[in-house]
């Protein structure tokens, strides 16, 4: 019996952890070991007004333009104020990063900030770092759960009260906790092309969507502009870092591709360079990175390096081979300033949760700064809350039901609710993987993990059809500009239905 047990290990779950008072009993649980998360995969690092000249208020600005006229407002003042005092506080307590010669950060700089302000440690290893840092700091406070797969929501009385749990022999258990926190991390596996770690399949979509939750802005998936891509395969992302130091996009003939596109040429938001990106690709072939122009790359960038290298790139003297593939999830599991989903008992931290501070294009590096951010916020939450624990027998050995996994259904994904989307492609997906709710526990564990994936498919597949114009990180080609009709108007999935609510998208003029 717990107080929170928190399903997922990446940064929004450890440092909910790390907040906790120590005498909270806290458990965590991982698919995977404690280092397979896309916190690890993190090269580029954690934005924050850090450095001289810089402040909160330019940081909001700048993740407003970004974010296409979709973010909250006030959301997004609470991260960068917060996760500023966040991001100082782990400094103080020791979160390693690269300094200059004076031991201030070196700080980087990443597309569409006006400032260098991107946090980073050995280099482009700032998530392996963070991860270290974090699990350390928690080793002693929480019962660590790894290769324990989520399989169903326990709600009861219309709280959630605990998860339904299978581990790597397939045996059922039942994990029961005052406070139930969904911090599963992103969607990219349900795509061909990622840059995602392999446990990122959406699992806390459709657990949250089979218990009862609203889920919002689905439609709104980011695609990183550049990942590794050899013979039809992801290989591997090469940070936005790269772009930010010098690094340009060529065709084949060596002609750079962003001219004429943006102002910003290649550090334009990440929809664009995308879009840009995957036209190119469709039309004409081939597009490269040329990072030739960058000092010291090795040095700079050691894991992307060491990654060339090991297929037969040497990125010093050769063009790069590079396609977008899925990488952030704007949307997700609709919640408020601390966590809260629309079940009580049920939170949400981190890319499977909803905060509106993404909009409708992820600001570079506002994804820990977010995961960060909002943690904190939900710690100190919790100890406001009294304990709530009802234990129940909860029914998990019937497994008399068969799920057969659509086939080709990652490849679907990319070519039907990817970075060109079309209303008769969407219909088309729909049709043979329409949305449908399942008895989770009547399947058997692995049969449930692929159930997982299929209801975040046609969850995302939903939204994308529902949105009929083109904002961020959506783009529709038979609805190409962006519709003042949706403009503030938010699309809110559940199993109960389509709801289309409003958000506050002005900001206040300072936030400090």
């Amino acid at each position: 019996m717990f107080d929170v047990c928190i399903i997922g290990g990446g940064v929004a779950g450890l440092m909910l952890a790390h907040s906790l008072p120590d005498h909270y009993k806290v458990a965590i649980l991982t698919k995977h070991d404690a280092m397979t998360n896309n916190t690890a995969f993190a090269q580029g690092g954690i934005a924050a007004s850090l450095g001289a000249g810089d402040s909160p208020s330019a940081h909001a600005e700048d993740t407003m333009v970004a974010t296409a006229q979709h973010a909250d407002a006030e959301r997004v003042e609470l991260m960068v104020r917060e996760g500023l005092e966040t991001v100082e506080l782990l400094l103080a307590q020791g979160l390693p990063y690269d300094a200059d010669d004076r031991g201030f950060p070196e700080l980087g700089q990443e597309g569409a900030h006006r400032f260098r302000r991107i946090l980073h440690a050995g280099g482009d290893q700032t998530g392996k770092m963070l991860m270290r840092f974090l699990l350390e700091q928690v080793k002693d406070k929480a019962v660590q759960l790894p290769f324990h797969q989520a399989l169903e929501l326990i709600v009861e009385d219309g709280r959630c009260q605990g998860v339904l749990v299978g581990d790597a022999e397939g045996r059922r258990s039942t994990v029961h906790a005052a406070h139930i926190v969904l911090a599963t991390g992103g969607i990219g596996q349900l795509y061909s092309q990622t840059s995602n770690s392999a446990i990122a399949t959406g699992d806390g979509l459709s657990l949250a969507y089979h218990a009862g939750a609203v889920l919002e802005d689905l439609e709104f998936v980011q695609f990183h502009p550049t990942v590794l891509h050899l013979n039809g395969r992801s290989c591997g992302l090469v940070s936005e870092a790269v772009r930010g130091e010098g690094a340009l996009l060529v065709n084949r003939h060596g002609k750079r591709i962003m001219e004429h596109v943006h102002p910003l040429l290649e550090l334009a938001p990440r929809d664009i360079v995308a879009r840009t990106i995957e036209w190119q690709y469709q039309q004409f072939g081939t597009v490269y990175l040329d990072a030739r122009p960058i000092d010291d790359f090795p040095k700079k960038f050691p894991s992307i390096y060491l990654n060339c290298r090991k297929y037969g790139f040497d990125p010093t003297y050769e063009l790069l081979p590079v396609r977008p593939g899925a990488h952030f999830h704007m949307g997700g599991i609709q919640t408020g300033d601390s966590g809260e989903t629309s079940v009580p008992g049920l939170y949400a931290l981190g890319e499977t949760a909803s905060t509106g501070v993404h909009g409708a294009n992820r600001l570079a590096s506002n994804s820990l700064l977010e995961g960060l951010a909002f943690a904190k916020r939900l710690a100190d939450r919790l100890q406001q809350l009294p304990a709530f624990v009802r234990k129940r027998p909860f029914g998990k050995n019937s497994r008399t039901r068969e799920f057969v996994l659509p086939e080709n259904l990652p490849l679907n994904m990319t070519e039907k609710v990817g970075i060109l989307r079309d209303k008769k492609e969407l219909e088309k997906f729909l049709d043979a993987h329409p949305l449908r709710q399942f008895s989770l526990r009547d399947y058997s564990n692995s049969d449930i993990q692929d159930i997982h994936r299929y209801t975040a498919s046609s969850l995302i597949a939903t939204a994308a059809f529902l949105r009929d114009e083109s904002r961020g990180g959506h783009y529709r080609m038979d609805a190409p500009e962006t519709s003042a009709k949706w403009t503030g108007k938010v699309l809110q999935l559940s199993k109960h239905g389509v709801k289309i609510a409003d958000r506050k998208i002005e900001q206040k003029e300072t936030v400090g």
